[in-house]
């Protein structure tokens, strides 16, 4: 096929060829201006949200039964901006949910000044779905074999396996030493204590330190477990403990933590155990 040839068939199929074309850029056209929607986030599922705030470090309030989203800070870096918070969520419910009512301060207080964080959460049935579960008939099941037969034989055979198989691994058993009883919170608190007045606590021990005394004047106040927020508020109105929570707060969270053994030994005796005598008596 010549040169002259090639042009004719090109003439001849130029308007189907750009027909299809046109047919072919029209819809891409309209398949990029059409909205998508992106995938949402479902229950049990754990999203992201970033955010840049500025003012003191904020830190997550614990999750409690009944809360709607459970938040953790993944990551926290300091910026010209502000912090940059890496914010991680898990909902148990559909619906929009504010993510700031579960940030506080290092006091537990929630910022006025934060804006509203609200994010999307998608339920796991469509509309439409009732969820209720509907019965089937039962159908009998013939094998043609003599099923309880072999399964009777098989677990026969097991058994007459498994008495020498014990009777090998038998062993005399000496008699079980009394293990004493776990160590119960004031006994751990007052361990941590005068850790602290001798060394410095370790992250772990310094947080330990921390939910030990707010367990403590709850058992001892008769405070109910409930929000953490909710908790401190009612421990720190108290006489006695909220000037040991507040004091504890300062201590832990200042730069020289670690290093501070006072507060631990004014707390000790506040406490009534120091001193030789109080060391040998049972903690209250």
């Amino acid at each position: 096929m010549d040169r002259s040839q090639l042009l004719s068939a090109a003439a001849r199929y130029r308007t189907p060829i750009v027909l299809v074309l046109g047919v072919v850029v029209v819809a891409v056209l309209v398949w990029r201006l059409l909205p998508t929607r992106e995938p949402g986030v479902t229950i049990g599922m754990e999203g992201s949200y970033r955010v840049v705030l500025r003012g003191d470090r904020l830190e997550a309030v614990p999750y409690t039964h009944g809360d709607a989203l459970a938040v953790r800070i993944a990551s926290a870096v300091e910026t010209k901006q502000g912090t940059r918070y890496d914010l991680r969520y898990m909902a148990y419910g559909p619906g929009e949910h504010d993510i700031a009512r579960y940030l506080v301060d290092r006091q537990g207080r929630r910022p006025s000044d934060l804006p509203e964080m609200v994010v999307s959460i998608d339920a796991l049935l469509a509309d439409d779905e009732s969820g209720e579960l509907f019965g089937s008939p039962e159908s009998p099941v013939d094998l043609n074999s003599n099923y309880y037969g072999m399964m009777a034989l098989l677990w026969g055979l097991w058994v007459v396996l498994l008495i020498p198989l014990l009777a090998y691994g038998r062993k005399p058993r000496a008699a079980a030493e009394r293990r004493p009883p776990p160590p119960s919170v004031p006994q751990r608190l007052r361990a941590l204590l005068e850790t602290a007045q001798r060394r410095s606590l370790d992250a772990e021990q310094q947080a330990d330190l921390e939910k030990l005394l707010l367990h403590y004047w709850s058992k001892r106040l008769d405070v109910p477990a409930g929000n953490l927020v909710d908790t401190l508020e009612r421990l720190r109105q108290h006489p006695t403990a909220g000037p040991q929570v507040r004091r504890v707060e300062r201590w832990l969270h200042a730069r020289d933590a670690a290093s501070d053994g006072g507060v631990a030994h004014e707390i000790l005796n506040e406490l009534g155990w120091s001193g030789d005598a109080a060391r040998g008596r049972p903690a209250a």
